[in-house]
């Protein structure tokens, strides 16, 4: 006689006592912060191969490296205080690095989430789309402000402290802080909102940084070769508005009174012209970003 087998069981089930979350709601601008340190942190290669750092690190040490050598040349040379680079030279200089640096995270930030497909994840609780937009503008901000702006502070104070009389010319040239800090942030978001806009169209990261350095020099090299063709002043006026290069060198230029009309053949706008025309590339950026994700809503 066969020994009868206990019927299989089927199922389980288990009291673990769930119960509703009763800690403390830090909110939406909580989830917005945390976004943007992340896309801090993605775009800086923290918690990634070594090889992911190496880019941003290179560039770094290339701005540092160059506003080191300036203060030691003047510090040896105290006539040549100021004129070893001028700001403008290096507003001029760091654009080059920081148009790299740009193509380099703003890829990071953008096509990752796109291409690995949270976008709905993001969406479906804490943060809108409009929030999802700013809190990645903001983390580009800040990182290419690290580039265009906190290192030309540093130079402006060390150039005070060599100074023959440190305290009175940090008061006196407080007004060339206040130039550096408008500069520098207008380059931080003009650039910075450009790579991101060109990220929002792919999920390729390759693609994207490709498409940036493509970009930028095909369009400085249409804006060059029509301001040899045309032959009107103001004509040349409102097509450097259309070169990012030409925009920032011009406005700071004209900001710290170093503008030469013959070098730039034309005369140029005054500098708050030149601020409106970045604030107006960066707002068309927003829109067109806008018009990428918040219709999907």
């Amino acid at each position: 006689m066969t020994e009868q087998m206990p019927p299989a069981r089927y199922g389980e089930i288990y009291d673990r006592g769930y119960q509703h979350y009763l800690g403390e709601r830090l909110g939406q601008w909580h989830a917005i912060w945390a976004l943007v340190l992340y896309s801090i942190k993605r775009a800086m290669g923290i918690k990634k191969s070594w090889t992911a750092k190496v880019i941003p690190i290179i560039l770094y040490l290339a701005v540092v490296g160059t506003v080191l050598i300036v203060i030691g040349i003047e510090a040896f040379a105290g006539s040549a205080t100021g004129q070893v680079m001028t700001y403008p030279d290096y507003f001029g200089f760091i654009y080059l690095i920081q148009g790299a640096f740009v193509a380099t995270i703003a890829p990071e930030m953008l096509c990752g989430d796109r291409r690995e497909n949270v976008l709905s994840l993001y969406f479906s609780r804490a943060i809108t789309r409009w929030d999802y937009i700013f809190a990645k503008l903001l983390a580009t901000a800040i990182l290419t402000m690290t580039i265009s702006t906190v290192p030309a502070i540093f130079l402006w104070f060390f150039r005070q402290l060599l100074a023959d009389h440190p305290l009175s010319a940090l008061r006196t040239n407080a007004d060339e802080l206040g130039k550096i800090i408008v500069i520098g942030t207008l380059i931080a978001g003009l650039l910075g909102c450009g790579g991101l806009v060109i990220s929002s169209f792919t999920g390729r990261k390759s693609i994207a940084t490709a498409v940036i350095f493509v970009g930028y020099a095909i369009l400085e090299g249409l804006n060059g070769a029509l301001l040899v063709a045309i032959d009107s002043d103001r004509a040349r006026d409102a097509i450097a508005l259309f070169s990012p290069f030409r925009l920032i060198n011009e406005m700071s230029s004209k900001m710290f009174g170093l503008y030469d009309a013959s070098v730039q053949d034309h005369p140029g706008y005054g500098w708050p012209v030149y601020m409106v025309a970045c604030v107006g590339w960066v707002v068309i950026g927003i829109i067109v970003m806008a018009w990428r994700y918040v219709p999907e809503d």
